[in-house]
């Protein structure tokens, strides 16, 4: 399919720079909240028991996010859901950081888990339709771009923290920034139109194919389907359960269980971070050569050996490898399920992708419960022996993965 076939649409480059940029912007906020979780609590004077309630709220109220975000992306095409909640959702972040009183916090809580399940739904959307577009794996880019700005918004909070910056200026600066982007490409994500035509000619390119291996086949149905969806979230599901578990206890783990120093233990995250952008920026590359299903089913073993490493650590500098290697490990997955979702949406709808991304949120969810449950009982090792078990779940549905036959 050729750029001039987009009726209506900016040049494909333009709309891929742009989406790049999105990604940049949502991620840049979202890792600046979470790394100022400690002086939100001490500025609205929380127990951790609160504190813990508020953080899983986040994925719990993303899900209602995204399957809200799969009904206006089917209607209004994601594109123009993109545009209106972008703004919505670096207000919640100015928001979080300028309120007073608890009540307050708890509304701007909600309004900012809501718009982000919306941003990341739509911003997936449009991923796999730019994917689509070119013919070649390109999700992974984006995603790479997404691990890489949120590194950059963990080091802002702790320049911020270090200079002693108030909550509102540490999360005006992030937000700020978001909204520019958001202003500055506001022309340019795909519009519904575009969407489908994008999606029609790789339907008409994989019917092409079937018809010239032989095979018989009718009308590719418009509707979307829940149960290919479903075995494509459980594998995200499993994913994400880990990544919770390293992204919001790592530190505590290699500081508290392996008698790791203030200064290494935060290296747990920083590590498993940098794996994963570095993953993420040559996946692409691997799945045009290999295929997804080989990168997934192998990325989860390395995932699960990693985890292991983490579990029998003797040491900090041990576990810090081992969740560097599941970052590396795990890092296609979210990018795979997206990939493969889209193409069971033959008219570009943006529903399948933002039906996928609620498992993103529970598997959040249930990573911290995990936690919740395991840590208190039997340390956090136990949480990472789980989440390796369910790691290698990943490797018989990876298959799921791959494109339909041609």
């Amino acid at each position: 399919m050729q750029e001039h076939a987009l009726v209506g649409a900016p040049p494909i480059r333009r709309v891929r720079g742009a989406i790049y940029l999105c990604y940049a912007g949502e991620a840049l906020a979202f890792s600046a909240v979470m790394a100022r979780i400690p002086h939100i609590q001490r500025s609205h004077g929380l127990s951790d028991q609160a504190i813990n309630v508020l953080v899983a709220l986040v994925p719990v109220l993303a899900v209602a996010g995204g399957l809200f975000a799969a009904r206006l992306n089917g209607r209004a095409g994601s594109g123009l859901v993109l545009r209106c909640a972008q703004p919505v959702f670096f207000a919640a972040v100015v928001l979080l950081g300028a309120v007073p009183g608890t009540g307050a916090l708890v509304a701007s809580v909600a309004l900012y888990g809501v718009a982000m399940g919306v941003v990341e739904a739509a911003m997936n959307a449009q991923a796999v339709a730019i994917e689509r577009h070119a013919g070649r794996s390109l999700v992974n880019g984006f995603f790479a771009v997404w691990s890489g700005a949120s590194i950059a918004g963990s080091l802002w909070i702790s320049f911020a923290n270090g200079a002693g910056l108030s909550l509102p200026v540490g999360f005006a600066v992030p937000a700020a920034i978001g909204l520019l982007i958001a202003v500055a490409t506001v022309r340019l994500p795909l519009r519904k139109d575009a969407e489908r035509s994008i999606a029609q000619a790789a339907e008409q390119r994989a019917a092409r194919r079937l018809l010239e291996a032989g095979e018989r086949g009718g009308v590719p149905a418009v509707g979307v389907p829940w149960r290919p969806l479903l075995v494509l979230g459980a594998a995200l599901a499993c994913a994400y359960v880990a990544e919770g578990a390293i992204s919001g206890f790592a530190v505590k783990y290699v500081r508290d269980e392996l008698g790791g120093a203030d200064t290494v233990a935060p290296l747990a995250i920083t590590a498993f971070a940098a794996a994963t952008v570095t993953g993420r920026a040559v996946a692409d590359l691997v799945v045009r050569r290999r295929g997804p299903a080989w990168l997934i089913r192998g990325g989860a073993l390395l995932a699960a050996v990693g985890l292991a490493a983490a579990v029998l650590a003797p040491a900090p500098w041990v576990a810090i490898a081992g969740f560097a290697g599941a970052g590396l490990g795990l890092c296609s997955v979210a990018p795979g399920a997206y990939a493969a979702a889209a193409r069971h949406d033959p008219i570009g709808q943006g529903v399948a992708v933002a039906r996928v991304g609620v498992f993103n949120y529970l598997g959040a969810v249930a990573g911290t419960g995990l936690v919740a449950v395991l840590a208190p009982v039997s340390g956090y090792w136990a949480c990472y022996l789980v989440a390796a078990v369910l790691v290698l779940v990943i490797i018989p549905l990876a298959g799921r993965f791959a494109p339909r036959p041609s």
